[in-house]
């Protein structure tokens, strides 16, 4: 499995996503424009680096940003190469999951997107349906386990290199005014901001 999220077409259209997405620097500060030349230039010591185990993710930067009710959302922010490396990995697995996934699941999905909930919910309005129910498990992202998480990941992935490097980022700490703090569970949410 590695090879594939390694391959060089991979990373390729990794870094192609990222850069589209656009989003802020991390802790090394290298922005997106950057990412072009990095992987010109380093890529081979990239690919050997996560090969050989010796590849270790960044701290997170942690950013709070204001949500409509008040409250604070804790945002993470990985490196640029990390968002790479975790869109290349993610292009490789979504191939091994997305056929379990319910067709009326719109959230974060290839080729699915709000839009068409959106229409989905108006189709079933006028067929005469009066109640569309939303479902936001509060604090989701927070409370993952990491343990329960690699479980499941093993179930299909057995590349003991790849999930290493799924394992280095969930554990990669999280920079937050100025002081890093370890995480046993949870995922940040980023955000392109």
């Amino acid at each position: 499995m590695i090879e594939k999220i390694l391959s060089a077409r991979n990373l390729t259209d990794a870094s192609k996503e990222v850069i589209r997405n656009k989003g802020v620097a991390g802790v090394d500060k290298m922005n997106v424009r950057q990412l072009t030349t990095y992987l010109s230039e380093y890529r081979s010591e990239l690919v050997e680096k996560v090969h050989s185990g010796n590849y270790h993710a960044l701290p997170i930067l942690g950013k709070e940003i204001p949500k409509s009710n008040g409250k604070k959302r804790l945002l993470g922010i990985p490196t640029v190469i990390d968002r790479m490396l975790q869109q290349a990995v993610s292009r490789v697995l979504i191939t091994r999951y997305e056929y379990m996934f319910s067709i009326y699941s719109y959230g974060f999905r290839p080729q699915h997107n709000q839009h068409q909930a959106v229409s989905k919910s108006l189709n079933y309005i006028n067929s005469g349906y009066q109640y569309i129910v939303e479902i936001d498990l509060e604090r989701y992202f927070d409370e993952i386990d990491h343990a329960l998480l690699l479980q499941i990941l093993y179930r299909k992935v057995k590349c003991k290199t790849t999930l290493r490097l799924i394992r280095r980022w969930l554990r990669a700490p999280i920079l937050k005014d100025g002081k890093l703090e370890k995480r046993r569970k949870g995922v940040p949410q980023e955000d392109n901001a």
